[in-house]
């Protein structure tokens, strides 16, 4: 079994490296059979996208995501990890960004063909999502070899619609629930297509959930007349 294989080759490395681990994931052969038993996309509206344990090596754990049309995680890092690698089954829209000038600027936003392996190194921000129409999966490796726990703990949420850097040990959700924060931070400006794409997102979410009081909230964080606009519609 390809997933059996891929979990070998992780565990017998005698140096986790990014390089290393990048290799035995792009030349992987796992695929949908190997890990249909983790692909569900029968989650609830409040998650952004399906996130599911597969191996708990330790100090390096491999995940299955999945992504039904639209879904976008919010923009985040990964915490305490050294680094990861993501290997995405379906063309997905992929944003990486930077704080310069204390601003929070978008580099890029690119669709990744289906097939291809992404690395994630401790300064990478980003998003991803699936901006086609059919499902979609994405299976995720994570390292901290000090790791005492959770591998991405702590990680940072750039959250717009709230204002505010939340600090989380669980997937990077839109619009999540006091009890999954851990903290908050100050959160830096954006740019402006920066900040109305992750607010637009975030409405997109609210209304997913049903929640119409703070997807007014939201599109009124845009633009004031997108709330007249719904309320005519």
């Amino acid at each position: 079994m390809a997933l059996d294989g891929l979990i070998d080759s992780l565990e017998g490395l005698s140096v986790f490296t990014l390089e290393g681990v990048y290799e035995a994931v792009s030349k992987s052969t796992v695929g949908f059979k190997d890990l249909e038993n983790w692909i569900d996309y029968n989650y609830p509206a409040s998650d952004s996208y399906g996130r599911k344990m597969v191996h708990d090596g330790g100090f390096f754990e491999v995940m299955v995501m999945c992504w039904k049309p639209g879904d976008y995680s919010a923009i985040h890092d990964h915490g305490e990890a050294e680094f990861g690698v993501v290997k995405v089954f379906g063309d997905t829209e992929h944003a990486t960004f930077k704080i310069v000038n204390r601003e929070l600027i978008t580099l890029g936003r690119t669709i990744v063909e289906a097939g291809t392996t992404l690395e994630v190194t401790p300064a990478l921000i980003h998003q991803m999502g699936n901006p086609g129409d059919s499902n979609s999966f994405s299976l995720h490796i994570y390292v901290n070899q000090a790791a005492g726990g959770n591998i991405t703990s702590g990680a940072k949420i750039y959250d717009y619609s709230r204002n505010a850097i939340l600090r989380v040990d669980g997937g990077a959700f839109y619009l999540l629930p006091e009890s999954e924060i851990k903290s908050r931070e100050p959160l830096p400006e954006a740019d402006y297509p920066t900040r109305r794409r992750d607010l637009s997102k975030a409405a997109m979410r609210a209304k997913a959930m049903g929640n119409e009081s703070e997807y007014k909230q939201i599109l009124s964080k845009i633009s004031p007349s997108l709330v007249k606009q719904t309320l005519i519609q």
